[in-house]
């Protein structure tokens, strides 16, 4: 890729981001409705059963963040997704009893009222839309029908974000699954990779000022930072010993066709300039950059390598280290950590990935233990 297309990388125009969006509608219905005190998506992760804290016009109230809770211990949100209807609370500091940083957080502003209406994609049910009005006022059919346009609007906004994803990924799944051998090899990498970016995302966010919404594509996209990989012969994936200058480039050039194989399925999903296209481009292009200048193909250095990139590469280098390869054996945990540091010493990597990693070592274990790596024999030509 040319020292061209690597700017464009960077300065890539897109839509705005559903926080900026909600943030935009908040002040609009503010216009008419001054008592509407906050808007908020929460998105549900059907594989974990997890309502998440995802988009909310309010980005400076830091209290609620990176938060997720069960559905199934939530009956009465449950049961609204379930039956497709709203659940109004009037006084939510006398009416919810359930003990949950969530109720805690509700109880602490002090609303007059809190509003949950499910949110589907082709049917499935997808999250929920809350709206708080402010202490002193409560919710009645009035309000419910002055808002009503409102919650079209912000329907429209939610739809389009999850649309746009949900496409790439679709897209991006049906490649993978014309490569069955790539497929079979990665899936388990994928999952690695999820839990591990989610980790770290999550512990730099206070640093590098990451929302939940950002925090959520990068780690959803850490699932096609490889995409290019399929460029590889699937032999030279399985290669025991050392790679000659010739196959090293082969593997180098993953990342221009892995460029290419994301620009071709942005076109066709028609989405080029939605918000989370950057984060999504900056993985695939500067995953395999190091801090010192060092890594490739670009050669950037520190701050020329955006946070979301750094993090994919502290997490691609923490799995490579714990998971068997056809040239060397699994380390432990504890290993992987202590190699982190040195190449942190070393100025290679982002220490503030590097750190948020070593609080999660249990649960590292868990995940290797959870997703390991499959014998390279099962992939044999």
């Amino acid at each position: 890729m040319s020292h061209l297309e690597h700017n464009d990388v960077q300065q890539t125009s897109h839509q705005r981001s559903l926080n900026e969006q909600l943030v935009e509608i908040h002040e609009h219905i503010r216009e008419q409705l001054p008592q509407i005190a906050r808007i908020s998506f929460a998105l549900y992760e059907s594989f974990s059963d997890h309502l998440k804290t995802y988009a909310d016009s309010t980005p400076d109230n830091e209290i609620l963040r990176h938060y997720e809770y069960p559905l199934n211990q939530l009956p009465d949100l449950k049961r609204c997704a379930v039956e497709q209807c709203d659940r109004c609370i009037n006084e939510p500091t006398q009416a919810l009893e359930t003990d949950t940083v969530h109720t805690q957080w509700l109880k602490q502003q002090r609303f007059g009222g809190s509003l949950a209406s499910p949110m589907y994609y082709h049917h499935e049910f997808i999250g929920f839309i809350f709206i708080n009005t402010a202490e002193g006022y409560r919710f009645d059919a009035r309000l419910c029908e002055q808002l009503s346009a409102h919650i079209d609007m912000i329907r429209q906004a939610i739809g389009r974000e999850y649309e746009t994803i949900h496409k790439i990924l679709d897209m991006t799944s049906f490649i993978l699954k014309q490569n069955p051998k790539h497929l079979a090899q990665s899936r388990d990498h994928q999952e690695r990779m999820y839990h591990f970016t989610k980790i770290i995302a999550r512990g730099v966010s206070q640093q590098y000022h990451l929302d939940d919404e950002q925090i959520d594509h990068i780690t959803l996209f850490s699932r096609l930072h490889d995409i290019g990989k399929l460029s590889i012969p699937h032999h030279l994936l399985l290669k025991p010993g050392g790679l000659g200058v010739m196959e090293r480039q082969q593997v180098i050039g993953h990342i221009d066709r892995g460029i290419e194989i994301m620009e071709s399925v942005l076109s066709r999903a028609d989405c080029l300039h939605h918000a989370c296209i950057q984060t999504l481009k900056e993985i695939v292009s500067y995953h395999h950059e190091l801090m010192d200048g060092s890594g490739y193909p670009f050669g950037l250095k520190a701050d020329e390598i955006p946070i979301s990139a750094r993090i994919i590469t502290v997490a691609n280098i923490f799995d490579a280290l714990t998971t068997h390869r056809p040239y060397k054996q699994a380390r432990s945990v504890p290993f992987a950590l202590l190699e982190l540091e040195k190449m942190v010493a070393e100025g290679k990597l982002d220490k503030h990935c590097v750190n948020a990693l070593r609080n999660h070592q249990a649960f590292l274990k868990e995940i290797t233990r959870e997703y390991p790596e499959p014998d390279p024999s099962h992939f044999s030509d």
